[in-house]
């Protein structure tokens, strides 16, 4: 075994290697896999009288340009807060080529390398018949040999496969570290802190929950009747890197706002509260709890929120909330939302001196509570089981809450009629909005008979079905003439033949109205009831005067002119299509002349569960500016 170096030199080199085919020694010029090398290895094997020249080459075949890569270093770096300065942005971007160029080279050799991984010679021996004695124990010695040279092509060929590995890995690490400088590059690491702070409370505001303000609440839990895992929206922005991770920690209101459903069965509950109370700091709190549970982990949680009752901003509770031990003093508290809490009263935020919203489900007498229900000015309770009648109740509750801007109010079961002998009369200068739920119609006329309402722009009825002779109107146009109050907007639902015909009624002495929302309670055309709309379609309907005689009646009704937004839901098995699109078309005969026509009109079409393929009646397939949306009733 002999073997000799040969230096790389300006002149041209030649090498002497061993011809397997002609089986002769040769001599030739370097080929140009080893131009580059600075050192070439000559190695002889002289094996039965055969000597065999081995070509072994030094890797990479190029200087690199980049050298001592430290991944840890650039990661650190390329963490670390605030933007590249100029003179760094220069070198980088020259790093960055040098980089690529190398990168270019290790591949060049990578396929250098497997092109010249040597593979064993064959025999060519193939003429018929056997071989002679002597033939034999030439056959047997070059066996022999041959698989002492399969020996040794494998450790050549691993040691190739080993540089192979070797240049593959530093190709790799030269890629991570170009990206890690593209990020330390990145436009987004100039914004300021703060900008990207509101970024992300932007992005947070598009995973809004299904709660009736559309506020955000991230979910700490996975939300009531939902199968998918819920998106922790903060907990997501905190793990991308440490820049961003030192943001969210800058941005307590990121913190500050969540919902969760607490049972038993998530204990490791509490240490995620504890992460988000701590990490909001003093931000004020909004968060809905829903407690499944009476078990020492409800408790504990509730501990957790009381501790920190002095930053509750907008509050939700649902079921009894055992443990609940809020502060004396509830100073930011604007917003209190109690739903089937278990409480007879509201007697534990008697200190939340600026409640402005007030929301319950199930408590009948929270009236009674220690609140500052002078400062309220949305109210809204539901469920409510009363003794006396509306009126009565009504009026007790103006004489708390003489701010309110906003009344809500939904019932267990209809209201009894008014106490005999009440005389008492309501007035709430500043309320805007009246919804009542699940009310008789003589209760709505017992309680205009007796209010005045002159600020009064939204009303809402869920009216039941009213039996009896022709609905008495007298009374709302009484309340409407006195309170000198402009109602824009109506909205009207469950209607019913019956309750229709009340609808009609009202619109006449409403001509400010600029917003209609009616809601046709579902019924199966199977029974054949009358077309539920068909009467109020017609008291829409105008002609080019803008008031038409009923010479039935004997008497002119308005023709609403000003309104402008039509909402109706309506069962599609019996809908009167054709008077709905008469009705349409004389309203946009008024575009040009002294009354506005109308510029919104949707239609929720609910079709019986029977229906499969959800038709469209032909009346309004071409009619344009329409909104329509079509379903099955479940």
């Amino acid at each position: 075994m002999a073997s000799t170096s040969l230096s790389q030199t300006d002149a041209p080199t030649f090498i002497i290697f061993y011809n397997n085919l002609s089986g002769t020694l040769e001599i030739g010029p370097v080929p140009n896999l080893l131009l580059p090398l600075k050192e070439i290895t000559l190695n002889y094997r002289l094996r039965n009288g055969r000597q065999e020249l081995m070509l072994w080459q030094r890797l990479p075949s190029f200087q690199p340009r980049v050298q001592d890569i430290d991944l840890q270093s650039s990661r650190d770096r390329i963490r670390s807060s605030g933007s590249p300065t100029s003179s760094e942005s220069s070198q980088l971007s020259k790093l960055i080529s040098d980089a690529r160029q190398d990168l270019s080279d290790y591949g060049k050799d990578i396929r250098n390398l497997k092109n010249v991984l040597l593979q064993p010679s064959r025999d060519r021996i193939r003429s018929p018949g056997s071989p002679t004695s002597s033939e034999s124990s030439q056959l047997s010695k070059l066996i022999s040999n041959a698989g002492q040279d399969r020996s040794d092509y494998e450790k050549d060929i691993q040691s190739l496969q080993n540089a192979l590995l070797d240049l593959s890995k530093k190709k790799e690490e030269l890629g991570r570290y170009v990206d890690h400088c593209k990020a330390y590059l990145s436009p987004i690491r100039r914004l300021p802190t703060e900008i990207m702070g509101e970024i992300f409370l932007y992005y947070q505001d598009l995973h809004r929950s299904a709660r009736n303000d559309r506020q955000f609440r991230e979910p700490l839990t996975r939300p009531l009747y939902s199968s998918t895992s819920p998106a922790m929206t903060t907990l997501v922005l905190s793990s991308v890197c440490k820049l961003w991770h030192t943001i969210t920690l800058a941005t307590p209101q990121l913190w500050s706002r969540f919902s969760l459903r607490i049972s038993e069965k998530c204990g490791s509950l509490s240490h995620l509260l504890e992460i988000y109370l701590s990490r909001s700091k003093q931000h004020p709190l909004a968060f809905d709890v829903a407690v499944n549970g009476e078990g020492p982990i409800s408790k504990n949680i509730m501990r957790l929120l009381s501790a920190h009752s002095h930053r509750w901003l907008f509050a939700s509770l649902l079921r009894e909330c055992l443990g609940l031990n809020m502060q004396t003093d509830l100073p930011l508290l604007q917003s209190l939302e109690m739903i089937y809490a278990g409480a007879e009263s509201l007697n534990a935020f008697a200190g939340a001196r600026t409640l402005r919203t007030v929301s319950v489900v199930g408590i009948s007498r929270f009236l009674h509570s220690n609140l500052h229900w002078d400062q309220v000015h949305f109210l809204r309770a539901h469920r409510l089981e009363l003794d006396a009648g509306l009126p009565k109740y009504v009026w007790e509750l103006a004489q708390k809450c003489r701010a309110l801007r906003s009344l809500e109010l939904g019932f267990y079961d209809y209201p009894p009629h008014g106490t005999a002998g009440f005389t008492g009369s309501i007035h709430l200068s500043k309320l805007e909005s009246l919804c009542l739920h699940f009310v008789k119609w003589y209760n709505v006329c017992e309680l205009f008979s007796i209010s005045t309402l002159p600020s009064l722009r939204k009303l809402s009825f869920s009216l039941t079905n009213y039996s009896g002779p022709t609905p008495d109107i007298a009374a709302f146009s009484s309340f409407i003439s006195r309170s000198k109050c402009s109602i824009s907007a109506l909205r009207l639902t469950d209607l019913r033949t019956s309750t229709a015909q009340i609808a009609c009624g009202m619109l006449h002495h409403i001509p400010t109205l600029t917003e209609l929302i009616v809601e046709e309670a579902y019924y199966d055309s199977r029974y054949h009831d009358p077309p539920v709309m068909a009467p109020l379609i017609a008291a829409l309907r105008i002609s080019p005067s803008p008031v038409e005689v009923d010479r039935q009646a004997g008497e002119s009704k308005p023709a609403i002119p000003l309104l402008r937004r039509l909402v109706m839901e309506v069962c599609a098995d019996n809908f009167p299509t054709s008077q709905f699109v008469d009705m349409l078309e004389s309203r946009g005969m008024l575009a040009e002349g002294c009354l506005g026509a109308l510029n919104s009109v949707k239609l929720l079409l609910q079709w019986g569960g029977y229906a499969k393929n959800l038709p469209l009646p032909q009346p309004l397939e071409t009619w344009p500016g329409l909104e329509i949306i079509t379903s099955t009733h479940r």
